[in-house]
């Protein structure tokens, strides 16, 4: 048995909280939509892309026949979002602006509100709209055929559309094309690449673009009236360079090939130098898909001055995955959760694993179901995600600073914890807007040294990206709590029912001492 390539792990004290997302929870929730692809336990972010040609928001026959594809329509949200940027002045870049602008001519069709409706629920308080803008990009190559796009978590929502508009459309001139990457950043040969690049999957629709695909391309399993740019519009792939420079195939697509000359945006963009980068980039092979990774990869990271991205989220080996402290039907504390193992392809997954809690030491067995993903892929082979469930109490739980796990053939990996204070997950429910949140304390803390800070998705105008609401709030000591603990209480009134994962966190002294996500079932998470 061989995990996949460990990662440095680094182990914070005042990142131990009872309620344990690691590393932290940004990462844990952006790790788990990358890594966990299907069967257990995978995110319901990689179903609208399984498989490739699907299109999200239809299904069952209308989905095969629509023509659409959402991998392809996730790419060109993220072009539309980026490509406004003003990279000297620092402005516009992936921000989620876009859904501010989804009137204008320049961001014509339903890809953009498609798009936000399927992100909308996994928007909270650490995950941006404009990091799942990023993401999906990131998703549709890694899924469908791509090389592995590193992933870097941090951008921020824009509150109101942006000042800088001018989005390359079928009927804009060359030098105007190239005006706009260059604003962005991109240079000629760039904007060359990263067009060919974002049209090796999908189409363009006659209901969107009836001056480039006339009606004719409307049949009953065409619904939507698709051209496609390649022959395999589900496949990442180099066909559209290929199929343009021996001009076979669908030749480069309805950019290139359309009877409407003024719309052979493509064509012009790929001849103003005389076709040397095109050949270029078919002499690449698949190499071709290396440098998708370079251009997709600026273009997702192109961001407002003073937005600071994280370092690339790296599938995690070994990760805890829903470790929380809670009360069991008795009233004794108890520590539970599962730990996922990311084996490679072609490597068996460890039969057990060991959990030592103080002097405690249990042997873990593994569920049956196991999942799938395209980290650790070899070839048509994919990585193998296992879950092993435990659930502890005990005398030792309650003065326990840390836990540690170790598998066969494996270094033992330490993760630190507190049951100083935490959120009770049995005793914290949301019901549509209502909140109520129970935290556990020792005898040393009392209700008023600890205050809440809710952070709640909700609905605003303008775009289908939701706004954070946040609340600060008080607790009350409950009459009743269980041996060894006082527990506070707060019920609180969304302005809204909650459009995803709710954060709450327990503040003492300015600093967080746990957090918790509630309603983790929105969006499948």
């Amino acid at each position: 048995m061989r995990l996949l390539s460990a990662v440095a792990v680094t182990l914070l004290t005042e990142a131990s909280h009872a309620a344990f997302y690691y590393p932290n929870v940004q990462t844990s929730l952006l790790e788990h939509i990358l890594v966990d692809n299907w069967g257990a336990y995978a995110s319901n972010f990689s179903s609208a892309i399984t498989p490739c040609t699907n299109y999200v928001t239809q299904t069952g026959t209308a989905a095969l026949n629509s023509g659409r594809t959402t991998a392809a329509q996730w790419m060109r949200v993220l072009f539309h979002d980026f490509i406004t940027a003003n990279v000297s002045a620092g402005t516009g870049g992936v921000d989620a602006s876009i859904g501010f602008e989804t009137a204008r001519g320049e961001n014509s069709g339903s890809a953009f509100n498609d798009s936000f409706t399927f992100w909308r629920p996994f928007v909270n308080d650490v995950v941006s709209m404009a990091d799942l803008v990023a993401l999906g990009t990131a998703m549709s190559n890694n899924l469908c055929g791509g090389e592995n796009l590193p992933y870097h978590a941090g951008r921020m929502d824009a509150a109101s559309a942006g000042v800088t508009t001018g989005v390359p459309a079928p009927e804009t001139d060359l030098e105007e094309t190239l005006v706009f990457f260059e604003r962005a950043g991109f240079d000629k040969v760039d904007a060359i690449g990263l067009t060919a690049c974002g049209h090796t999957m999908g189409s363009v629709h006659h209901g969107g673009f009836p001056d480039v695909v006339d009606e004719t391309a409307v049949t009953p399993t065409n619904t939507n009236g698709g051209s496609n740019f390649d022959t395999t519009r589900g496949i990442f792939d180099p066909n559209v360079v290929g199929e343009y420079v021996h001009w076979t195939g669908n030749r480069g697509g309805p950019l290139v090939t359309t009877s409407n000359e003024t719309t052979r945006s493509d064509l012009r963009l790929y001849e103003s130098d005389s076709n040397v980068t095109m050949r270029a980039l078919f002499a690449q092979g698949n190499n071709f898909l290396k440098t998708c990774v370079d251009l997709m990869g600026r273009a997702m990271n192109t961001v407002p001055s003073g937005v600071k991205l994280s370092a690339p989220i790296s599938a995690i080996p070994l990760k805890p995955v829903n470790v929380t402290f809670d009360f069991d039907d008795s009233g004794s504390l108890k520590l539970s959760g599962k730990i996922r193992v990311l084996s490679s392809a072609g490597e068996s997954a460890p039969s057990t694993l060991s959990i030592q809690v103080a002097n405690h030491t249990s042997s873990l067995v593994p569920e049956p179901s196991t999942g799938t993903s395209v980290f650790g892929r070899k070839g048509d082979t994919y990585g193998l995600t296992t879950y092993f469930p435990f659930s502890l109490s005990g005398a030792e739980i309650s003065t326990a600073k840390s836990f540690s796990i170790a598998a066969p053939n494996t270094p033992s990996q330490s993760f630190d914890i507190r049951s100083g204070i935490f959120v009770v997950p049995g005793l914290t429910t949301l019901l549509g807007s209502a909140l109520n949140a129970t935290i556990a304390i020792l005898p040393q803390y009392t209700c008023q040294d600890i205050t809440l800070r809710v952070a709640a998705p909700i609905p605003q105008p303008g775009t289908l990206a939701p706004t954070i609401r946040i609340i600060q709030s008080s607790l009350t000591e409950a009459l009743k709590a269980p041996e060894g603990y006082s527990l506070c209480f707060v019920s609180e009134t969304l302005d809204s029912i909650p459009t995803g994962m709710v954060t709450i966190e327990v503040l003492r002294e300015a600093q967080v001492a746990d957090t918790y996500l509630v309603n983790g079932g929105a969006a499948g998470w």
